[in-house]
């Protein structure tokens, strides 16, 4: 390109941007409003009680809201069965429509099969893997419940600016490779901060010839390298997928218009050719074999010839990831092609991700072919992936599954996971080890033929008129402002202070949140509870935990409280009575959750931490208000905290701010 040429073109990430962009503020921070806002019994619930204890019980539009039970289906104790009831009366009593247990699946499965997302749109839901829904080229994201409560009640959200990296597959894939493995070596490549506060654009030849199954697979777990979405361009494979909902949901189009101009239309979204990427990632996937995680994150990912013969304990095929028709037709086709039965030391349990899923699967014969070699055949369920319910490991056990995290005390207390493709995880059940599966089987089985149905079944639901909420006379719900202290004592959480090395000692790092609070406590529904048992998860001595809850301030390594979206670790750290956070680097849901509930997260270089290490003062004094952190003698740091983020502290969250600028554009005639 010479010198004086510009590059005129944009992502397909910055033209749903400018689509849905009503105001810019004076950090970069993007005030977008939302097209639709998901929610599922184990987040909202919380934000339905405050949005209540507030007087501010509204929604900004019931059509555009959609809600199911998915993580504990059907309810396993009070506790959820109370997490249930609220998303039922609350949505009945705003009109929303509901999928209760018998017509609903894991929300990043049903919600495409539903035709929930278009091209161009933009979603979020109080769930990590809404970035799944980037595979249909929208701008869909997790969010803490505060995020999920405000874009309920006023139909925005503000994002922070996103860069976008660029990740081309091409060479041709092998046949045992599979979206898992795919996806795993990219994590693997960058790390699971490789792509903070970053969109992860998938393209390349490879992805061109994938399915829309496939493609969900490499979205959804864009969240585990750290990325806020994972978008992909509208093509014919997109189109034929969402057909049925295309059809009936954009009603501008006249019955008469072509399929080429439907397509056409919607391929406005996609990235221009001359459009300039952050970053440009390319991966030839030709020489790729099978892969599996080790240890306890997703960036460990090893060969699994390499760790092949490894004795198991349960096989989980499932989750939002691949519990999919195509992930159990694979499994499925492994277990009849190989014959015989699941090993007498293997427990395999199976879940469709759907009803719908799980009745195409019985209709082809999958789900007999599952029980005829022993499998555990569930319903519809995020259970064992995050711990919760049907299938939750023992101490010592070790699990080969198709979900997406890996972290210590995932499924279970003392429980072991390793990550793989649905090929691998059917193979290993039926040989009671963990075993490679080999280019001449999956050859095999992807040469069977299933008589394909419309991916997308649509539901009967009619929208219904609604009124715009008045947001000026909602203003007087919001408090008033605070004058928070977050100087105190400090706790230096470490890699793991029960063990007396150099290495356990230094700056714990990807502290995630299933450490900060394990998921067999998110069914409860009062944030106070959460304190009890914050950091549980996080290995560290007996006498550190007493100094924890003596504590005001955490002080931590990089990328810290990755995973999970839920906001329940804010309320566990606060409820221990702690308000700021300091740490090299922040996970983005996690510090937007922090910040939205007046708390403090504080982001310095990495000498400073290790400097604070080395020296760990007993007490730090924090002026939020002009930047500086001070300890001992004349020790003083600075650090940068913008105005919006002072403003969210001073209003003790974001609740109260969202009103207020939602009144102003309604004001402007914007909303």
């Amino acid at each position: 390109m010479k010198k004086d040429e510009i590059k005129t073109g944009k992502t397909a990430y910055r033209k749903t941007i400018e689509k849905h962009l009503l105001r810019t503020l004076a950090d970069g921070s993007m005030v977008l409003q939302v097209d639709r806002v998901w929610g599922h019994e184990i987040t909202p619930p919380p934000g339905i009680i405050d949005a209540q204890d507030r007087g501010c019980d509204v929604v900004f539009n019931p059509n555009k809201i959609k809600t199911m039970i998915d993580h504990v289906n059907p309810a396993k104790d009070t506790a959820s069965a109370i997490q249930g009831r609220i998303m039922r009366v609350w949505s009945r009593k705003h009109n929303i429509e509901f999928l209760d247990v018998g017509r609903n699946g894991i929300c990043h499965a049903i919600i495409p099969e539903k035709g929930w997302i278009y091209p161009g749109q933009i979603g979020i839901m109080g769930d990590s893997h809404t970035c799944t829904h980037g595979a249909f080229c929208a701008f869909t994201a997790g969010v803490g419940t505060t995020d999920s409560e405000t874009g309920v009640i006023t139909g925005l959200w503000v994002c922070p600016p996103q860069k976008v990296i660029r990740v081309n597959f091409i060479g041709k894939l092998p046949a045992n490779v599979f979206a898992k493995d795919i996806i795993l070596a990219l994590i693997k490549k960058i790390g699971v901060d490789g792509a903070t506060n970053a969109v992860l654009e998938f393209g390349g030849s490879v992805i061109r010839k994938m399915s829309m199954e496939g493609r969900m697979t490499i979205a959804n777990m864009a969240v585990e390298a750290g990325a806020t979405s994972g978008m992909m361009m509208v093509d014919e494979r997109m189109i034929d997928y969402l057909w049925p909902a295309i059809i009936r949901n954009y009603p501008d189009y006249p019955r008469s218009i072509s399929y080429s101009t439907i397509l056409a239309d919607l391929q406005r979204f996609n990235s221009d050719p001359d459009a300039e990427y952050d970053q440009v990632i390319e991966i030839d996937v030709s020489n790729m074999v099978p892969v599996t995680t080790i240890n306890y994150s997703p960036g460990d990912v090893v060969n699994v010839a390499e760790f092949a013969g490894k004795q198991v304990d349960q096989v989980y095929i499932g989750s939002c990831t691949n519990g999919r028709i195509e992930d159990l037709r694979i499994a499925a086709m492994i277990f009849s092609l190989i014959g015989g039965k699941v090993a007498d030391n293997i427990r395999c349990i199976v879940v469709p991700a759907t009803q719908y899923i799980y009745q195409r699967a019985l209709v082809e014969g999958l789900i007999e072919i599952f029980i005829k070699a022993g499998c555990f055949v569930s319903g519809p369920t995020c259970g064992a992936c995050l711990g919760m319910s049907c299938g939750v490991l023992a101490p010592g056990e070790v699990c080969v599954s198709t979900t997406n995290r890996n972290y210590r005390k995932r499924m279970g207390e003392g429980g072991m996971v390793h990550l793989v493709s649905p090929a691998t995880a059917a193979l290993t059940a039926l040989k009671g080890e963990i075993t490679e599966p080999t280019v001449e089987m999956c050859e095999t089985v992807l040469k069977y033929h299933f008589i394909e149905k419309a991916a997308v079944q649509l539901t009967d639901w009619k929208e219904k008129p609604f009124e715009t909420p008045d947001y000026g006379s909602l203003l007087s719900s919001v408090g008033a402002e605070k004058d928070r202290d977050f100087s105190g004592k400090a706790f230096f959480l470490k890699n793991n202070s029960a063990i007396d090395t150099a290495e356990a000692k230094s700056p714990k790092k990807n502290a995630d949140t299933d450490e900060i609070i394990p998921a067999k406590y998110l069914n409860e529904i009062e944030k106070k509870k959460f304190g009890e048992h914050c950091l549980e998860g996080a290995p560290m001595s007996s006498e550190d935990r007493k100094k924890l809850y003596k504590s005001a301030i955490i002080v931590a390594g990089k990328n810290f409280a990755c995973g999970s979206s839920r906001e329940h670790a804010p309320w566990a750290i606060e409820g221990a009575g702690i308000g700021c956070v300091i740490a090299q680097s922040f996970a983005r849901i996690f510090e937007n959750n922090m910040f939205n509930n007046g708390l403090l997260c504080i982001t310095l270089p990495k000498e400073i931490i290790e400097r604070l290490f080395n020296e760990e003062p007993e007490d730090l004094l924090v002026d939020w208000k002009k930047g500086i952190i001070e300890w001992g003698d004349n020790n003083c740091v600075e650090f940068e905290i913008s105005e919006r983020r002072k403003d969210l502290i001073k209003n003790g969250g974001s609740v109260g701010i969202m009103l207020k600028l939602a009144a102003e554009l309604q004001a402007e005639g914007k909303i």
